[in-house]
């Protein structure tokens, strides 16, 4: 299965009207330095959910997904706008971290590469293989990050798809407290 065939099972895979209905109620309240891998899990696990279980989220190293019809791993990469702009126009090049390699460049190689990269924001999400993501790597200070040119992506949804999207009112970090303190308490 090509990209463009795999970008086009996955759109009718997932249902992203609730995928950015989430992003959109989650908002800006998981943005602090804190809060960022609670709101990587959010994202990746709705993935899971929005398509009815089969992209299982594994949350392993380099590969977050992992398709149950195919076999194909996927690694997800989240940045707001950061495939489209605000006004909704293509970016002419994406910029995501790839792989942090925590302070030391180790060049642009990445060792046993998920089959695709998933790249989201809050109303989009595209794809491309590994294969397809090679020319794109660059090595940067504390790791790889990958600039691709919109044209080399296969898109999967874009805002133009997104319909019904209605901010749903969720207090993370007040929730999350209360877990916290009930699991305290319980002890």
């Amino acid at each position: 299965m090509n990209t463009t065939q795999y970008a086009q099972d996955l759109k009718n895979a997932i249902d992203y009207n609730r995928y950015a209905t989430l992003i959109e109620s989650l908002g800006k309240q998981l943005n602090d330095r804190k809060d960022r891998f609670d709101k990587s899990d959010f994202i990746e696990q709705c993935i899971e959910v929005y398509s009815n279980g089969r992209l299982v989220w594994i949350d392993d190293i380099g590969r977050d997904h992992r398709d149950s019809v195919t076999g194909f791993d996927l690694e997800f990469k989240y940045t707001a706008d950061g495939i489209y702009t605000k006004k909704k126009a293509p970016k002419s090049v994406i910029k995501v971290k790839i792989k942090n390699s925590l302070g030391v460049n180790k060049g642009t190689t990445i060792d046993n590469p998920a089959d695709f990269y998933m790249i989201g924001q809050q109303d989009a999400i595209a794809i491309i293989s590994s294969e397809e993501l090679k020319p794109f790597l660059v090595a940067v200070p504390d790791g790889i990050e990958a600039h691709i040119p919109f044209s080399a992506l296969t898109l999967v949804f874009t805002p133009s798809d997104i319909s019904n999207v209605v901010t749903k009112t969720v207090n993370y970090k007040s929730e999350k407290l209360k877990a916290q303190r009930k699991i305290i308490e319980s002890i």
